[in-house]
């Protein structure tokens, strides 16, 4: 199949009229062109403008055509393309929401588990093509388009790639979480440009950290002399090496405009010792003067300002104890360049020790195990691993970064057993009074 004919008439703007047509024949050339089985493409124009595509053919061929699979493969574009859209415009993000629902493997029923290999062959078949859409938007002389595939890819895709210039690497993926498939069967259909309205912290969640605020025990630790966090400016150089004894921490932080500033709000650690949590550290802290805790940070984390006003330590005072905590401990956390690092370079003029700082999302992008999805929340992972936790509390977040980092060391905890552990020393460890009821 001529590579600049495909170019063509996937390039090809849409009619205002029959545009349902145009794009479910130009599926059927990209299924064609990646390896796929374009008998298998339908699609159906709804009164309202709508378009409902049926995709197996997408898929690779000895998939399509195999033992049947129990995925989905409904995708809804609820809007017709602007006026001069070219069909390829539209099918991108028809592909990334199918990849997106892919992505997650929380949102795929435990039935899929058996075949993760056939479900990835079919998202690296959809990955492919985006960046096959991407390059042949490019300039001729443009620097092509490079594509990274986690586990297995089918011949198909593989020659795709090859014939229309988008250089691949193809990386190891790590096998799921069994007791992370947790969607519904049948599956729902996807829904282009429909995201999930989570994030917010409801009511229970409030309650729960004031409740946490008020029975924290007030701690004491001996001062370390080789601490992982010290004040001077130094580039950030991140550990390599599995350990087996570290402190995995997160924090929770307002961040905003000039008036509301950067600052921590929560600190929340767990030490662990040969993969079993042996002490815990939570700490909320207090805002700083002449600063204000903006709207968005109370509303997803629960934590408000009279909370910290009440219980919160002087931020120098948690900082310090923070510190102290961890120790000579390798520090873990989870993407932590994206604020957890800024807020304590800001706030503190804090930097990790070389190598004393190991960032488990890093791993899990070199691992793959959602699978192969960099873009991954630690909210998602919680999910994912199945632990019975609160998202965005900062002690609760340390303890999904700890499960997460023994997933990816082949060392996973029975989740059940994960959290019976953490509640127990929690409580043993940095409740005044063993309960926050």
């Amino acid at each position: 199949m001529d590579v600049e004919e495909v170019k063509g008439l996937v390039q090809k703007p849409l009619a205002e009229t029959a545009w349902q047509e145009q794009v479910t024949a130009v599926v059927r050339l990209l299924a064609a062109f990646a390896g796929g089985d374009p008998r298998q493409i339908s699609g159906a124009a709804g009164e309202d403008d709508t378009l409902t595509l049926h995709l197996r053919g997408l898929w690779p061929r000895a998939i399509a055509q195999g033992v049947p699979l129990a995925l989905g493969e409904t995708v809804v574009q609820p809007h017709g393309p602007r006026p001069g859209q070219a069909a390829d415009r539209l099918l991108r993000g028809i592909l990334n929401s199918y990849v997106l629902a892919l992505r997650d493997l929380t949102k795929l029923p435990q039935a899929l588990y058996p075949r993760w290999r056939d479900i990835r062959q079919i998202q690296n078949q959809l990955l492919a093509l985006q960046a096959l859409l991407h390059q042949w938007r490019l300039d001729a002389d443009a620097a092509p388009v490079r594509a990274t595939l986690y586990g297995p890819v089918a011949a198909g895709t593989l020659h795709a790639l090859q014939a229309g210039g988008v250089k691949v690497t193809q990386a190891k993926l790590a096998k799921p979480w069994a007791h992370g498939f947790l969607g519904d069967l049948p599956m729902p259909p996807i829904v282009v440009g429909v995201r999930s309205q989570g994030g917010k912290a409801g009511s229970g969640q409030q309650q729960e950290v004031l409740a946490r605020a008020k029975h924290l025990a007030s701690r004491q630790f001996a001062r370390t002399r080789s601490a992982a966090l010290s004040r001077g400016e130094r580039p950030v150089l991140y550990g390599k090496t599995a350990v087996t004894d570290f402190t995995a921490f997160d924090l929770e932080f307002s961040s905003g405009n000039a008036r509301e500033g950067m600052f921590i709000t929560e600190i929340g650690a767990v030490k662990v010792r040969a993969n079993h949590i042996t002490d815990t550290f939570n700490a909320f802290v207090q805002v700083p003067a002449r600063r204000h805790l903006n709207v968005y940070s109370q509303r997803v984390t629960g934590i408000h300002e009279d909370t910290l006003s009440r219980y919160g330590l002087p931020a120098n005072i948690a900082i310090r104890q923070f510190i102290d905590f961890i120790g000579e401990d390798s520090l873990l956390g989870f993407s932590m360049h994206g604020g957890d690092l800024p807020v304590l370079r800001r706030q503190f003029n804090l930097y990790p020790q070389p190598y004393r700082l190991i960032d488990v999302a890093q791993l899990a992008k070199q691992a793959g195990p959602m699978p192969g999805s960099p873009e991954v929340s630690l909210t998602t992972y919680r999910h994912y691993l199945g632990l019975s936790l609160l998202a965005h509390g900062a002690v609760y977040d340390a303890v999904t970064t700890y499960a997460l980092y023994a997933y990816l060391q082949e060392q996973a905890r029975d989740p059940e057993a994960l959290v019976a552990e953490f509640d127990q020393v929690f409580r043993a460890t940095s409740l005044k009074d063993g309960d926050i009821n």
